[in-house]
């Protein structure tokens, strides 16, 4: 059974809230005022830390990765009597919230209809602005009518008054122009999401982007020094070879590689303190052309 904060405690939050970012995430809940012929039909919920997996159970660990910090949930019936539920998720900062909508969003189109970035279907409507990621569904229609989920998300996103900066990793590596969905990785579930290489975190990440370009996988990793980065290339490289899911490993410039239980090529290079990993998902991609053409961005940011 679902157990809510008691009023006094979800207070005591939500004005910790308030005092660390200047804006209480209950703030951003439309008013009645605002939400004419609409109804609660369960009160707002904050939850934080552990509590997440009350919310979200068996899918918090990858928002606690990223860096969750509170999440509000309230359900309404709009004029229709269509069942909503909205969901805002404060994140530890832009970067982390930004990086929670590019890992649950990856599969879907992105559009610049709500927020910053928005992701947007007949059932649901999510977005990312600022330190905020948000998400609107409906799980009941009891009319013809459509749920009105858009009118609910422009209200929330007039309510945050800042866009939010993306991670300063993208606009090293030029992945700020939209051309591509670039995913921001802060762990190993966020890799694992995008592609799975162990349950461990072999790359021991702490900061990465990956992108699905045409015939490949594309994966940095970003790391402190280049003395760590040589150091994780050659860890990485002996976990590759107890894994079961990897053969032909070889060793390759300044790192090696592989297959996976696929057949797709896996090449992996240590430039300065970073690790990049390509992985082909077809079979005619020549990846050694590409690695050099990353290798020389990452040696020329470097100068």
């Amino acid at each position: 059974m679902l157990r809510r904060l008691p009023i006094n405690t979800a207070l005591l939050v939500l004005l910790a809230a308030f005092r660390l970012t200047g804006q209480s995430i209950e703030s951003l809940l439309p008013s009645q005022e605002e939400l004419q012929g609409w109804k609660i039909s369960e009160d707002p919920v904050v939850y934080v830390e552990d509590r997440l997996f009350e919310l979200i159970n068996g899918g918090a660990d990858i928002y606690l990765e990223y860096g969750f910090a509170r999440v509000i949930s309230v359900h309404y019936l709009d004029p229709s009597q269509n069942n909503i539920q909205l969901e805002i998720y404060e994140m530890s900062d832009d970067a982390a919230a930004y990086g929670i909508f590019s890992i649950t969003q990856q599969a879907a189109g992105w559009t610049k209809d709500f927020g910053t970035i928005s992701s947007v279907s007949e059932d649901y409507i999510s977005f990312w602005k600022s330190r905020y990621y948000i998400n609107i569904s409906w799980s009941s229609r009891q009319h013809i009518d459509p749920p009105l989920m858009a009118y609910l998300a422009r209200l929330v996103a007039g309510k945050i008054g800042e866009a939010g900066n993306l991670p300063e990793l993208m606009g090293f590596f030029n992945a700020a122009n939209g051309e591509t969905k670039t995913i921001y990785l802060k762990g190993r579930l966020g890799l694992s999401n995008f592609y799975y290489f162990d349950y461990r975190d072999i790359f021991q990440i702490r900061e990465g982007l990956a992108r699905a370009r045409e015939g490949y996988y594309q994966i940095i990793f970003k790391y402190s020094d280049t003395e760590t980065a040589v150091e994780i290339t050659g860890s990485s490289k002996q976990s590759i070879a107890n894994n079961k899911r990897f053969i032909d490993l070889e060793n390759a410039f300044q790192g090696y590689s592989c297959k996976d239980n696929k057949g797709n090529l896996i090449l992996v290079r240590q430039v300065e303190s970073y690790l990049v990993v390509l992985v082909a998902t077809d079979p005619e991609k020549m990846l050694a052309p590409v690695m050099d053409q990353i290798s020389s961005e990452i040696e020329d940011l470097s100068k």
